[in-house]
């Protein structure tokens, strides 16, 4: 019979059993941080990899996880990944001081995974840190001053007008139904490429660029970096240094190349094309300045880098969060018919009294203003926000140490029934004076200096869309439109569960 001492010295198991026990020392001691707070939490645990194992096996539901624990800890907890613990906060008075009072502390998103996005996308504004983010933040937000978004508002209206007379021809061959994430996304993906890049695509009309729509779903397919690699920088932070040396990315392969060549095209096009069009790329191209530059202390401008990153950026973020926004409002007007006729009556009014939909008409509408706030309330495109602590502080009574990672519940606290009245359903006139609610409850865009930059413009192309399709159609559910409140999932953004949603538009110059 084969005995441990015939495999290993007694000396050998000795040192083994010891490292295991120091190892398993070192776990305990990193799993106290939390208690020693005072910070409530579930039990960590080796199996379940501290307590990143639960949240995993729904993680496209993930936020809905915030709700319960609200209810089960109260409005400060804690969560372990692996060895990092993790901070959920719900208190505003706290959320208030760490987007504007102790911004200096909280002004980054994150610590981790910045490696894996590769030379070009650890550029891009959402990854940047520190006097990075503020040069390239302060270089890239006078580029949506009202003047620049005025000048690109003709460019966006046309993608639109494009987009009607292609759902008209789409309803009268498949009897007024219509998958509308296609559709809107493909009017995003235009707008974004007409306005702020000077590019006409024609996907809308010819299905030119198909490639185009096919690597942006490549890269929101969020499915493809849950693999072993990804959950090892995920328990191991140090494993990312080792990926980014074998040039490991977490974007699927060959896309970011193509995004790559195409901006490279479009800044080709920018420097020689007409200078009377508005385009951030044309902009963004006056503000280039070395990489030498950027080191500079007080340093203005941005790199050819992260040029190319921050426009591959607004394209992405202008197909998936914009499209989305636009289906689920459409979703919400046609659940509701009546707030979808007294929208239409305020779109009527405003076109009578401004002579068209202009760009100060358009803003004048409240009552639209108040759809489009309740519909991001109900459906987010963004569930969660995080910031990470560079300096140990307290508040409030909390202490949060340094290099713990704060989780904002951004749809906890818009479906809270502590802050709102019957929280699932759909009600605009909750939104009709902003300034009763909290913007630390409802922050669709997320709060203080690391908002979403292109905020404004996203609300214009929301805004002329919806009104476009309210002009010109019925908004009804079709036989298979799921019934509200609609089921969601994260996939890169909050998106419907269904793979495709269907509503059905009826011309109204044919009722």
């Amino acid at each position: 019979m084969i005995t441990p001492l015939d495999i290993l010295s007694l000396e050998t198991w000795i040192l083994i059993g010891t490292i295991l026990a120091l190892l398993r020392y070192y776990i305990h001691r990193k799993w106290q941080v939390l208690k020693q707070l005072g910070i409530p939490h579930d039990p960590p645990t080796l199996l379940n990899l501290g307590n990143l194992v639960p949240a995993m096996k729904n993680f496209q539901q993930f936020f809905l996880n915030d709700v319960k624990n609200k209810k089960k800890f109260g409005k400060v907890y804690g969560t372990y990944v692996f060895l990092k613990s993790r901070i959920t906060i719900w208190d505003t008075d706290v959320l208030q001081q760490i987007y504007i009072k102790e911004f200096s502390t909280f002004s980054d998103r994150k610590a981790s995974s910045n490696l894996l996005n590769g030379e070009v996308m650890k550029n891009q504004l959402v990854s940047v840190s520190g006097p990075k983010w503020k040069r390239i933040r302060n270089t890239l937000t006078p580029y949506f001053s009202t003047s620049k978004l005025k000048g690109m508002y003709g460019t966006v209206e046309k993608c639109v007008e494009l987009m009607v007379k292609q759902i008209k021809k789409t309803s009268e061959e498949n009897d007024g139904k219509i998958d509308v994430k296609e559709v809107f996304g493909r009017m995003a993906m235009d707008s974004i490429c007409a306005a702020a890049f000077g590019v006409d695509t024609h996907i809308q009309e010819t299905g030119k660029d198909l490639k185009l729509i096919e690597m942006v779903k490549k890269i929101f397919d969020l499915q493809r970096t849950f693999n072993i690699w990804f959950i090892l920088t995920i328990i191991f932070p140090w494993f990312e240094k080792v990926l980014r040396f074998f040039n490991y990315s977490v974007y699927p392969k060959g896309t970011i190349e193509y995004f790559v060549v195409l901006t490279d095209a479009i800044k080709e096009k920018s420097q020689t094309g007409s200078t009377d069009r508005v385009d951030f790329m044309r902009l963004m191209l006056q503000s280039e300045i070395s990489e030498q530059e950027s080191k500079q202390e007080n340093a203005k401008g941005i790199t050819q880098n992260e040029i190319t990153a921050n426009s591959i950026t607004m394209i992405l973020a202008g197909y998936d969060t914009t499209s989305s926004t636009i289906l689920f409002l459409a979703y919400n007007l046609a659940a509701h018919k009546d707030v979808q006729q007294k929208l239409r009556q305020e779109i009527q009014d405003t076109v009578q009294e401004y002579g068209g939909l202009t760009y100060e008409g358009l803003n004048s509408m409240k009552y639209l203003t108040m759809c489009i706030n309740e519909s991001q309330r109900l459906y987010p495109a963004v569930p969660v926000n995080s910031r990470h602590c560079s300096e140990e502080i307290i508040m409030n009574g909390i202490t949060i140490p340094k290099g713990v990672t704060i989780i904002i519940p951004m749809y906890g606290l818009a479906h809270d029934e502590e802050y709102w009245e019957e929280p699932m359903k759909f009600k605009p006139e909750r939104m009709e004076d902003m300034n009763k609610i909290d913007p630390m409850i409802f922050q669709p865009f997320g709060g203080g200096p690391r908002n979403c930059i292109g905020m404004r413009f996203a609300l214009i192309v929301v805004k002329l869309t919806i009104c476009n399709v309210l002009q010109n159609f019925y908004l009804d559910f079709a036989d298979d439109t799921p019934e509200p409140p609609l089921e969601t999932i994260f996939r890169a953004s909050v998106r419907p569960k269904v793979d495709v949603l269907s509503l059905k538009l009826t011309p109204i110059d044919t009722e």
